[in-house]
């Protein structure tokens, strides 16, 4: 039995949901409180319009808890009848490049917006507090993010396709876990939260102690509100700019001319390069500044120039600048396990159900010589059309775009560019 107080809160927690009128909505649930709780008042809340839920647990294969974490989870959903999935990704993440939290997040919102877009579910909720926005705003800013990095999280938003929805961004973590002990349910505290490695760990004790001394108001969270509200206005500006510049083809290129792009607004330029990184790699996070300098830099100085940033490839010759997916950051070889699935982030594929034989997805960029056993009637070059996928058996070539070869498949560009500018 809900008591009145949990009640109010599931009430108010809804309330913008309700309006939305979703006929299926997804939940990423890790075990921790936070999104324990979004889980718990998703379920209880009572309407006659309310969607259907399902509930996604990434597991990043980081930590020997993780697989037990996910379990948690999956229990707790047959015990409210509710249908979950287990995430993994396919790279060993500890392996990779770079900050690990950073890889693992941007990992985890990858799996989670392909999750989505395969079981046609219309949102996903995700549990940020308004802690986790204070603690966003102090390390960007101790960072030197520009406005973009300190803008606030949004209640809403569509980011690769997908509508992303915070509904806890006004509850502190603590009224959270009151409702969860009010409620008599359990979770799950990740002993990586207490972790002084970790950075966000070191800035959560930091903040309590700001707050301790009255060094912090308490509108400090403020300042994130003022700067989304720059950060739309900027985006919407460079939207307006990119539709003018930028030129699009059917297989994804994109070229602009280096004199038009020079007279804009140099924010505008960095958002408009970004938004392309963006749009090709599929990530969910944009590239650090410090890395659009140098290619924004090289675009303005040299009379010719070759470029790799976030699995993107720019180059300039003739005033021109051609921009393409990047084909060694694409897998060589991708075994289809579905009949509808996502493959390098932008391409959806749908096979006929009755397929039987053993495909693998290929970048057209790496079928050897003796694979050529069709022809291409098209105006693009080879380097144009190297990111392309090919349908291919261990012995032959099934399908390729744009070639003679006929095949019962649906391959369709996530990305189109009426979708380009939601990478903004």
């Amino acid at each position: 039995m809900i008591n009145q107080d949990s009640g109010k809160m599931i009430e108010q927690v809804v309330s913008n949901l309700a309006s939305l009128k979703l006929s299926s909505c997804g939940i990423a649930v890790s075990g921790g409180s936070d999104s324990i709780a979004l889980f718990h008042i998703m379920t209880e809340w009572e309407a006659e319009n309310k969607p259907e839920i399902f509930v996604a647990s990434v597991d990043h294969g980081l930590r020997s808890e993780s697989k037990a974490e996910v379990e948690f989870v999956k229990k707790i959903c047959e015990m409210k009848g509710v249908k979950h999935f287990s995430l993994k990704p396919t790279m060993n993440i500890s392996e990779a490049q770079g900050n690990l939290q950073d890889n693992a997040r941007s990992a985890r919102y990858q799996l989670l917006r392909n999750w989505a877009i395969l079981n046609d579910l219309q949102c996903i909720l995700i549990g940020h507090t308004l802690d986790d926005q204070e603690e966003n705003l102090l390390i960007r800013f101790l960072r030197g993010s520009g406005v973009d990095g300190l803008a606030s999280m949004e209640n809403m938003v569509v980011r690769n396709e997908i509508l992303w929805i915070r509904p806890l961004l006004k509850y502190r973590k603590e009224e959270l876990r009151n409702y969860l002990r009010n409620n008599n349910y359990s979770w799950i505290d990740d002993p990586s939260n207490h972790d002084d490695k970790y950075q966000r760990v070191k800035i959560r004790k930091l903040l309590k102690q700001l707050k301790s001394n009255g060094l912090i108001a308490p509108n400090f969270v403020k300042t994130a509100d003022h700067m989304l509200r720059t950060s739309k206005l900027s985006k919407e500006i460079a939207k307006s700019n990119s539709k003018t510049l930028l030129s699009f083809n059917v297989v994804g290129q994109i070229t602009f001319e280096v004199e038009k792009f020079s007279k804009l607004f140099e924010d505008t330029q960095f958002r408009i390069l970004s938004g392309i990184i963006s749009w090709f790699s599929g990530k969910f996070y944009k590239p650090r500044f410090s890395q659009l300098e140098n290619i924004h830099n090289k675009i303005l100085n040299l009379k010719r120039m070759g470029a790799t940033l976030g699995g993107t490839v720019f180059k300039k010759k003739n005033g021109v600048v051609t921009v393409m997916r990047e084909l060694a950051s694409i897998e060589e070889n991708y075994l289809v396990k579905e009949e509808k699935f996502i493959w390098d982030n932008r391409w959806l594929i749908t096979l006929k159900p009755e397929t039987k034989e053993k495909l693998y997805v290929k970048p057209y960029g790496l079928l050897g010589l003796d694979d050529h056993s069709f022809s291409i009637t098209s105006e693009f070059d080879k380097s144009a059309l190297a990111p392309i996928p090919t349908i291919t058996t261990n012995k032959s070539v099934k399908f390729v775009p744009l070639s003679n070869l006929e095949y019962d498949i649906d391959i369709e560009l996530l990305n189109q560019d009426n979708e380009f500018y939601k990478f903004f």
